[in-house]
């Protein structure tokens, strides 16, 4: 993952703690190739001890080491690492499965410091705010904390408080990741090929938003409002008046988790029903909304009383919009005629495929994973086999999977588990498969193309009023030859390095062997006379073009060209 970093003076205390973790986990392999000619032991004094990659290894694996390293660095640590396991385009699914028990549990923040955040985030004391404010937290993880609560109407609600020094930690760790990522990046093209520096720009936007306690009340409002209507599922709603960036309130919904319905007496629905009422309801978001629930474990889900099924933290959420939806559709459409072109086709259009991809051989691929499900029912197939046949694909063909793919399969991997644990006679596909062709049918409506053609007409009289504009400007720029044309080539410094590469050998082998033919024309040109000097003459003449080619090689080497 690092090859190399620029160690700033303003964060050498924070590359020491990292350093460390990873050497005390057995990680040293990760820090040895960063360690060039022993900078960061110079720079950073107290890690003079050599590093020793296989150090503890054996007791655990490298999966396990990584997660528990990750879980010490930190918050920004440890969400890169749950944004991680959404990439099985990127890593083996062992890493996958391991990152994805990463947790961040960590012991409570003291209540003094939780007062004087939700007095200074929303003005006002605790007591004239609450009618009561339990000290003892739900729950505490790296970024903030659960506390239960009562509003002064009655109204049971939870509050979280985000811890005071996140900001700050999550800041310089942020800097210290975008520096590897762009330094990593000079130094590898494999680096380079899977984009480092966009993904931690891409993991930077997401952990800030997430920081922003705002927009997870507005997260939780959506799906409020788009499944009002539906009485089996709730929402909680947040509290405005009572939230801020780094204090969020929101209505308690009271009920067991998911996971321990089984274990109660009575309950007025069944461990199978709420399964498939979970798959049920994710499809929905995804097909309908385009804003679905991504972080679905055991205690994010509760069941009420009467049954309901309630969904907790929109932290993490997941967005479809209309164009992704409709090359989803289409892809559907693809896999279920089995056709392998056109697979490939609407890849290409999700704009997943690396530069310089081989069309023939992906055709090849996708046609023998198609064939692997021929005459089987895909309700007869786990979700989970489809899912690791096609990531293994992606890994092999370096394909790029937008985040938002990669957060769907995901989030349809997690729920798929959960839902096993509630029902292992469960198969998500089916319950999902009559929403699909729902959307099919929706795709195929002349309503929905009437709808998409209905500013059609508009389009083209703005198309036609300002193309003969357009078009005057073009010809009088072509007119005053001031017409240019760019082409960037991602591949180009790395191919004229070669190229030059390849004219320095050619340019020295010439010299040589011109310097020898001309040492050997001269020494048979010798005049008769001087026949007692020629062993003088030709030593002479081999020194002085000898000199003459090593002064071009010396050359060639200076100019690093």
């Amino acid at each position: 993952m690092l090859q190399t970093f620029i160690i700033q003076r303003r964060h050498a205390e924070r590359y020491r703690v990292i350093v460390r973790t990873l050497m005390r986990h057995g990680l040293g392999g990760l820090v040895g190739p960063v360690d060039v000619g022993g900078r960061i032991r110079q720079r950073l004094p107290g890690l003079s001890r050599p590093l020793d990659p296989a150090r503890d290894a054996l007791r655990r694996s490298r999966p396990v080491h990584l997660r528990e390293a990750l879980e010490e660095l930190g918050p920004a640590f440890v969400k890169l690492g749950q944004i991680l396991s959404t990439r099985a385009d990127l890593l083996p699914p062992a890493y996958i499965a391991e990152l994805e028990r990463l947790q961040d549990q960590v012991p409570s923040e003291p209540f003094a410091a939780i007062r004087l955040t939700v007095e200074s985030e929303l003005g006002t004391t605790i007591e004239s705010g609450f009618w009561r404010f339990e000290e003892v937290p739900l729950a505490a993880a790296s970024i903030g904390q659960v506390h239960a609560a009562v509003l002064p109407d009655g109204t049971p609600v939870v509050v979280k408080v985000q811890r005071a020094d996140v900001d700050a930690t999550i800041a310089e760790d942020l800097d210290i990741l975008a520096d590897m990522a762009r330094v990593g990046e000079a130094r590898s093209t494999l680096l380079r090929q899977a984009d480092v520096v966009g993904l931690v720009k891409e993991f930077s936007w997401t952990i800030r938003a997430e920081l922003d306690y705002r927009r997870e009340a507005a997260n939780a409002d959506l799906f409020h409002t788009a499944l009002n209507d539906n009485t089996t599922v709730r929402i909680p709603r947040s509290c405005p008046t009572h939230s801020s960036r780094r204090v969020l309130t929101m209505e308690r919904i009271d009920g067991d988790r998911i996971d321990r319905l089984a274990q109660r007496a009575e309950t007025a629905v069944s461990a199978p029903d709420i399964a498939r009422r979970l798959v049920a309801t994710t499809a929905d978001q995804v097909l309908r909304i385009g804003l679905f629930h991504a972080d679905p474990h055991a205690g994010n889900f509760v069941v009420c009383d009467n049954g309901a099924l309630g969904i907790l933290d929109f932290g993490m959420v997941g967005t479809i919009d209309e164009r992704l939806r409709e090359r989803l559709i289409l892809l559907a459409i693809a896999v279920s005629e089995r056709d392998s072109s056109r697979i490939v086709d609407e890849l290409s259009l999700l704009g997943v495929l690396s530069p310089g991809w081989d069309r023939r051989l992906m055709e090849r691929d996708v046609s023998h994973l198609v064939s692997q499900y021929v005459g089987a029912s895909l309700r007869e197939l786990p979700l989970s086999m489809i899912l690791t046949d096609v990531m293994s694909l992606i890994r092999r063909h370096g394909i790029r999977m937008p985040s938002e793919l990669a957060l769907l399969a995901k989030t349809a991997s997690m729920l798929e588990a959960l839902s096993r644990r509630l029902d292992p006679d469960i198969n998500v596909i089916a319950v999902v498969d009559p929403m699909i062709r729902g959307a099919l049918r929706e795709f195929y409506s002349p309503g929905f193309w009437a709808s998409r053609f209905k500013l059609l007409p508009l389009d083209t009289m703005l198309l036609t009023a300002s193309m003969p504009g357009h078009i005057q400007r073009l010809l009088s720029r072509i007119d005053r030859n001031d017409l240019t044309f760019h082409v960037h080539y991602d591949e180009l410094p790395e191919t004229l390095r070669s190229l030059n590469g390849m004219v320095n050998r050619l340019a020295v082998a010439i010299m040589t062997a011109a310097a020898w033919l001309g040492t050997i024309v001269i020494f048979l040109a010798v005049d008769p006379d001087l026949a007692a000097f020629p062993g003088f003459l030709f030593m002479l003449v081999f020194a002085v073009l000898g000199g003459m080619v090593v002064y071009g090689m010396y050359s060639v080497w200076r100019s690093g060209r």
